[in-house]
């Protein structure tokens, strides 16, 4: 109703008063949202607060290079703030490169994106940025150092040092990948899907999501029998690397894989195949 009446007052409209009504606009900008203004008016950007697809390329490149990364600190604490005996150590992850303020604007630009139906341009930006893998450094101030692995976006998302929540980007990124394209091939997506669903990000969202969305035929089989087929690779690799020595760190990840592709599967074959 509400882009009804706009397209109504605009057809009411000269073009002098539309040019009035722009500048007028312009006017009242913060110096800080001047320049994405403009680029919006010239047609380089369709979000003005979105950083521009060259932004998030050097900004993607200087993640993967390690020159964007988090640190982890550490510390004992014998006492909490207010004094009662803790004896215990504390952790968390610093943004000493300030990316969290970037992610968010490129986040809920992705969001503003599906809005306009610009699905291509938000996917293939989700589909690099939600696979990010942050190189985590010792903080300078930090008592120790124990978790050098690579930190996701759902790590951050966790931490709260992100204004979103996995649910919200998990959907988006697969609703923008699915509606990028038209037609899809039914083995292509269900591929695609099977891999994106077992991103961090994705953990809290599941295959019936789509259940109302135009896929192509026997997209969900397909789908399913991708995951059957990871399940039982999973299980052989877990099997055959189980010794005398104990659990490895290596097969606990195969483990919450093999539940993952489970629930998964599970998922469709409960909502999706009937």
């Amino acid at each position: 109703m509400f882009i009804e009446q706009v397209e109504e007052q605009l057809r009411k409209m000269s073009e002098a008063d539309k040019d009035r009504w722009i500048l007028a606009q312009a006017k009242l900008l913060d110096e800080s949202e001047r320049q994405g203004f403009l680029l919006a008016l010239s047609g380089q950007k369709k979000i003005t607060y979105m950083p521009d697809d060259s932004e998030i390329q050097a900004f993607l490149e200087k993640v993967e290079k390690g020159e964007i990364y988090v640190e982890y600190e550490a510390h004992y604490y014998e006492f909490d703030d207010d004094g009662r005996f803790m004896d215990d150590w504390l952790s968390w992850h610093n943004d000493p490169c300030g990316a969290m303020d970037f992610l968010d604007k490129v986040f809920r630009g992705c969001h503003d994106l599906l809005l306009l139906n610009e699905y291509k341009a938000a996917a293939d930006i989700l589909d690099k940025v939600c696979r990010m893998r942050f190189q985590v450094v010792e903080s300078p101030d930090s008592d120790d150092f124990d978790n050098d692995s690579p930190f996701t976006i759902e790590d951050m998302i966790q931490e709260n040092m992100l204004s979103v929540n996995s649910s919200d980007v998990g959907e988006d990124w697969v609703t923008a990948f699915v509606r990028k394209k038209d037609p899809w091939d039914s083995m292509e997506l269900a591929a695609a899907m099977a891999d994106i669903f077992q991103e961090p990000v994705c953990k809290s969202i599941n295959p019936s999501m789509l259940a109302g969305e135009k896929l192509p035929d026997q997209f969900f089989v397909h789908m399913r029998d991708i995951l059957d087929q990871e399940i039982r690779e999973a299980e052989k690799a877990v099997k055959e690397g189980v010794s005398d020595a104990g659990f490895s760190c290596g097969e606990m990840v195969l483990e919450k894989k093999i539940e993952r592709l489970t629930h998964l599967k599970s998922d469709i074959e409960s909502k999706c195949l009937g």
